[in-house]
Formats: structure tokens, sequence, C-alpha cells
């Protein structure tokens, strides 16, 4: 018992220090950031902070990429460790509201034709 027990004690201390389920919290801190700025109501809250994390993790060390070019920063910072929570986080807050508008535009609703 004392061998299984140490087994998924191991397993879940490497899930919790992969490092998607570290973007996907600080992705989903930025979802929260999201919510509670735009005061927004708790079930669409929800879907903001769940939302920011699954968008965070799926797009891993890619989000720093996007994230350097946005904001017209040097490449070396793409390689930096330390600034895969910063762009997991921006991810979070703004990837939820992108896909609401990609979605949006592509349904019809909000493009620049609708009056």
């Amino acid at each position: 018992m004392n061998d299984s027990g140490s087994f998924i004690l191991g397993v879940l201390r490497d899930v919790l220090t992969s490092a998607a389920v570290i973007l996907a919290a600080w992705g989903a801190l930025g979802g929260a950031t999201n919510a509670l700025t735009t005061r927004m109501r708790l079930r669409d809250a929800i879907r903001h902070i769940l939302l920011g994390g699954i968008i965070a993790a799926g797009m891993g060390s890619l989000s720093m990429a996007i994230v350097a070019r946005w904001l017209d920063l040097p490449p070396e910072t793409v390689a930096a460790g330390g600034a895969a929570g910063s762009a997991a986080y921006l991810v979070g807050v703004f990837g939820p509201a992108f896909i609401e508008v990609a979605l949006a535009r592509l349904r019809g609703k909000g493009g620049k034709d609708d009056a």
C-alpha cells in the first residue's frame, strides 16, 4: 500500500509542476482579471476563467512568441523562461474576448456592415 501511495503522490507532484498546468493557472488568472474588470455575470465569468486557462495551456510557449511580436519586444524575450507566466496571463486576459469577437464575425453579428 505504501508503494502505491508514494506512486500517486509522485504522479500528482509531476502533474502539478508540469508547464501546461502552470500556464493554465496563469491563463485562468488572466481570465478572472478580464471577468472582474468587465463586471460580467457569474456564468460568463466562469466561462472566461475556464477559457483563459484552456487557451493559455493550449498555446504553450507559442503565447510568448505572439506576445513578444505584439508588444514589439526583442526576439531574446521569447526564450526567457520567467516570461512564460506573463504571456499566459495576457493570453488568458485577451484570448476569450478575441475568440468571442471572431465567432461573432463568423456568425455575422458585429461585423462592419451591421448597423
